[in-house]
């Protein structure tokens, strides 16, 4: 039976977790914040979405065209920043042993190309992740 962390016990391996995670010698509030700046080489706009009060808010600051990082690896980026979070918490790490094999899914009803999607045909590509740090 698949793990589903959008919500509930294993939530702690979303983006949006409160889980602070220093990533390219900064620390950030989420691995969302890290994620979202990450995107973009315009120091004011890297700011403020550093400085979102939350993870929301920081995704929602990163939907911005202005400013954007050129050739912009969002998958190689995300697999670090996720490997980040897991090396620094031990909630994180034990949570993902936790698993024990199973399939991890991001089962957001939005989000086909990091999860499932409403319908389950999505790419999860971010439960992909999880289940290749898990497995190294």
């Amino acid at each position: 039976m698949p793990i589903k962390f959008y919500e509930g016990e294993y939530y702690l391996l979303s983006n949006f977790s409160a889980h602070r995670v220093m990533f390219e010698g900064e620390e950030y509030m989420t691995s969302e914040h890290a994620y979202q700046v990450a995107k973009f080489c315009d120091p004011e706009v890297r700011r403020k979405i550093k400085d979102a009060p939350s993870a929301h808010l920081a995704r929602e600051y990163g939907q911005s065209e202005f400013g954007r990082t050129p050739n912009f690896d969002k998958v190689d980026v995300m697999k670090r920043i996720m490997r980040a979070k897991l090396q620094q918490h031990d909630d994180v790490r034990a949570a993902l042993r936790a698993t024990d094999g199973e399939v991890i899914e991001k089962n957001h009803p939005l989000d086909y190309f990091w999860g499932t999607g409403e319908d389950g045909s999505g790419q999860n590509v971010m439960g992909k992740i999880w289940m290749e740090l898990r497995n190294e």
